[in-house]
């Protein structure tokens, strides 16, 4: 179960999101993911614990950054079992302080597609857009 802070900052992060079906990934010193499923007003979160860490990495000094991997209706390919891979559309935020910066499609891209040791570029993964993530509006949180 989600507390009301990390529910309104859910609900700030996916709100202009499209699709019903996301991956989330927190990194701060250690990357943790959550599978998330939109159902009408709310979302079921397979990991609650993620959800909770990201609301603390907001308000946190120590930098962070969210990843969101959103699943659209388009077919990437067929597995030739014949099962459509759907498109994954990847946006990112940097978080720390009280505050949630965008990151633009280019940076998302370089992030993904170079590999930090060399500085080489890899390729994309296959069926990945890489996407400037839209501005969030935080809401006022409860007080602890």
């Amino acid at each position: 179960m989600l507390s009301p802070n990390a529910r309104a900052l859910l609900d700030a992060l996916l709100r202009d999101l499209p699709g019903d079906r996301y991956i989330l990934t927190l990194h701060t010193r250690h990357a943790m993911s959550t599978a998330l499923d939109r159902r009408g007003e709310g979302f079921d979160v397979e990991h609650p614990e993620v959800v909770e860490r990201l609301y603390t990495a907001l308000t946190a000094e120590a930098p962070a950054a969210v990843i969101v991997r959103t699943f659209t209706d388009r077919p990437s390919h067929t597995l030739p079992d014949g099962t459509a891979i759907p498109v994954k559309r990847v946006l990112g935020w940097r978080l720390g302080g009280g505050s949630i910066t965008p990151v633009d499609e280019a940076e998302m891209f370089n992030a993904h597609c170079v590999d930090a040791a060399s500085g080489e570029p890899v390729p994309p993964e296959r069926g990945v857009e890489y996407a400037s993530a839209p501005a969030v509006e935080l809401p006022a949180f409860e007080q602890p």
